[in-house]
């Protein structure tokens, strides 16, 4: 695959590259000593542990967070893997981010009224607010701007602001309240959901399982309703990765990648040599054709509404919006499909 250029504020990177200087930084730890971590059981030792065996960011963190809730699912790690370097590209989420609100939508797995809905909104709006004020950015490239030690901040210590969001999450706002209850009612009577809409139009190539559904909930609305990066492309990086990721579980493995990478070897981020790295150059394929074809990867520059506003939300179901947002994810499923099918070495 070739290395695409993107703008990252101070220059141009290319997603391998970035990939590849994220990686080298968690490779400078080395590896001794953690395969032992057991008698020290914190979250961010099981989190640097879990880096050192899958080699990414968002898997890892994944890991962690099946590992602390003794929970043995490897869907969701596969699930995950492309979201690595950021959701399609280092200019959108950081896999440290979207990886916890994975994790947030398949364990309330049962969402039926509006008021669970708006309570794990809530939650998630939370998480990113904290996350935004531990790391200064919820984008991928601009918090590894400054120093790759900002990367391993974020990664390794992820828990602080996700067990403060949910244990005491921010208040919403009354307006905010009717907003998201009249959007959340709105997509529940007309059987909408951006993401699931991917999900849902994608061929027998993809097992569509009720913990990909769950996992994929909170990319509505642009993030939990944040008109941040769109829920379609959010759902095609997850539908790409659970049929080309394979758990990548190999000290060894993930040593020889930081080797290569440390000598400015290309081959680092190729598929043979981590598990995850196809669905990472998967995404970053789909990310770079949603922006040619759409022109735009957020709910934002879609749209212009602001959903924690009545007036925007009002002005988005008089629109018609949602009939948009259908058409754009069911050309996400077919792009999605495509890809698939015409590189069945993916599978």
């Amino acid at each position: 695959m070739k290395s695409n250029v993107v703008n990252t504020g101070k220059g141009s990177i290319s997603r391998r590259d970035f990939t590849k200087k994220s990686v080298l930084a968690i490779a400078a730890l080395g590896t001794a000593g953690l395969i032992g971590y057991g008698v020290f059981n914190t979250k961010k030792l099981r989190t640097i542990n879990n880096v050192h065996r899958m080699g990414h960011c968002a898997p890892s963190i994944m890991q962690t967070l099946l590992d602390i809730n003794d929970v043995q699912n490897t869907n969701m790690v596969k699930y995950s893997g492309a979201m690595a370097g950021g959701i399609a590209g280092s200019n959108m989420e950081c896999g440290a981010l979207t990886a916890p609100l994975m994790f947030m939508g398949f364990q309330n797995n049962n969402l039926t009224g509006i008021s669970e809905k708006l309570d794990i909104i809530n939650k998630a709006q939370s998480f990113v607010n904290e996350f935004i004020a531990f790391n200064g950015s919820s984008i991928c490239s601009r918090i590894r701007q400054g120093d790759m030690s900002e990367c391993k901040r974020a990664m390794y210590n992820f828990h602080k602001p996700f067990i403060k969001a949910v244990s005491t999450p921010d208040r919403l706002s009354d307006e905010a309240k009717e907003s998201y209850s009249l959007l959340l009612k709105t997509f529940d009577d007309n059987k909408f959901h951006c993401a699931h809409g991917v999900l849902n139009n994608l061929n027998s190539n993809f097992l569509i399982t009720k913990e990909l559904l769950d996992s994929s909930w909170l990319f509505i609305g642009g993030i939990a309703l944040l008109n941040r990066t769109c829920g379609a492309l959010a759902a095609g990086v997850m539908a790409l990765s659970s049929v080309t990721a394979k758990i990548e579980n190999s000290y060894s493995r993930v040593a020889r990648m930081n080797r290569l990478l440390r000598h400015e070897n290309n081959e680092a981020m190729n598929g043979e040599i981590n598990n995850f790295n196809r669905s990472i150059n998967c995404s970053e394929e789909l990310g770079i054709w949603f922006r040619n074809e759409f022109g735009f990867t957020t709910c934002h520059d879609m749209w212009g509404f602001n959903f924690s506003k009545i007036k925007d939300a009002e002005s988005f179901i008089a629109g018609h919006c949602m009939n948009h947002c259908d058409y754009l994810a069911k050309k996400v499923a077919q792009k999605v499909n495509m890809m698939i099918s015409q590189s069945p070495e993916k599978l």
